[in-house]
């Protein structure tokens, strides 16, 4: 596996997972483009952990010609079948390096389009795109991000492919005991940025204090929007209604202890949060954000609503707090959705078949 740095994020956080699951038939080791001086490495000692030998490539930029000579050599040296890149740096330059050495190649993209503010950018997440499209196999994580994509940057080619992401479904487990309506603790996790839309989610939960004084909201993750988001709490009066606990590394033991889960994320190509919330039995409040449709489903594990629609939110969330049967409903059937299509060991059935493929067809 080659990550464009160990910093802290999802796909990173997924391959530590990977490692730690131990999955039978599959040696896995990984590297980073970014040097080790970068500073992008909080996820190194994870990593390590999970005896994954992290390693780093120290590729400095895009246009780095050493850089690029230090990824083929250790491309050329490694005893491995395949190649799997992951993210958009590792995307365009890994499938080139893999193909001078004659490596089985893979590359999963594991965010929807972005919006580019440089035709620089642009042609950057289109390399991404087209290069391991052409050179091995893409993987997008969604239907979503693959309909994006392809609209984008198509037309789409038979070498893509829509795998998402697993989570180990044995590391989380249903709390126990009667869920309260009268001091409710509902959490959310996801990086602190703008496009998570937390200062929204501050908002709505205003009005479920209104309904519910004893409810408390945990904020789960760390980013440049803190400021923003200990504004809008500061605004809105709820110091004691919200708690902000920064990145935290026992997110299972904590959602072991919530109501349940909400996002007012306005952009997602798969929130493994939300998958994480279904393996815990939790029912999950989201908006109708990209792939945050493909794992809650409206009346089914969880309630579905309209971008920055706050009012709205609001009102779906208080409905599911004020309804512990319905709760519960939402997150037996969350529960056995990760079991079936999200499972660490579904993921990994299709990556190995992914890869057998890639392998054959390079003889």
């Amino acid at each position: 596996m080659v990550l464009d740095s160990y910093n802290f994020g999802g796909a990173e956080n997924l391959i530590a997972e990977l490692g730690r699951f131990e999955p039978l038939g599959l040696d896995v080791s990984v590297a980073s483009l970014a040097p080790e001086a970068s500073g992008r490495n909080a996820l190194f000692g994870r990593l390590a952990d999970a005896r994954l030998k992290p390693a780093y490539i120290s590729v400095r930029k895009l246009l780095d010609f050493r850089g690029f000579l230090r990824l083929v050599r250790t491309l050329r040296d490694a005893d491995v079948d395949v190649v799997h890149a992951h993210l958009g740096y590792s995307a365009i330059l890994v499938p080139l390096a893999a193909r001078l050495v004659g490596k089985p190649v893979v590359a999963t993209l594991h965010l929807s389009p972005q919006p580019h503010s440089s035709r620089g950018e642009w042609l950057k997440e289109r390399m991404s795109v087209r290069i391991p499209a052409r050179l091995g196999r893409l993987v997008l994580v969604s239907q979503h991000a693959f309909d994006q994509y392809a609209r984008r940057h198509g037309p789409a080619r038979s070498t893509w492919r829509v795998i998402p992401n697993g989570v180990n479904v044995t590391r989380y487990s249903a709390r126990g005991g009667q869920r309260s309506t009268e001091r409710p603790v509902w959490a959310v996790v996801a990086a602190l940025r703008p496009d998570k839309n937390h200062v929204d989610l501050i908002r709505a939960w205003a009005g479920v204090v209104q309904v519910y004084p004893g409810a408390t909201l945990l904020v789960i993750g760390d980013g440049p929007s803190r400021a923003d988001i200990e504004a809008a709490v500061a605004d809105a009066g709820l110091e004691a209604s919200v708690q902000l606990l920064g990145r935290r590394e026992d997110v299972p033991d904590i959602l072991r202890t919530v109501d349940g889960v909400v996002s007012a994320s306005v952009d997602e190509a798969l929130p493994t949060a939300l998958i994480e919330a279904g393996a815990c039995g939790l029912p999950v409040v989201a908006s109708d954000a990209g792939g945050t449709r493909e794992i809650v489903v409206d009346g089914v594990t969880g309630r579905l609503v309209p971008l920055r629609d706050v009012p709205a939110l609001t009102a779906a969330l208080v409905e599911v707090i004020g309804n512990p049967y319905l709760a519960a409903r939402f997150g037996a059937a969350g529960r056995a959705q990760a079991e079936e299509k999200y499972s660490m060991r579904t993921w990994i059935a299709r990556l190995e078949e992914l890869y057998r493929e890639v392998i054959d067809e390079r003889g």
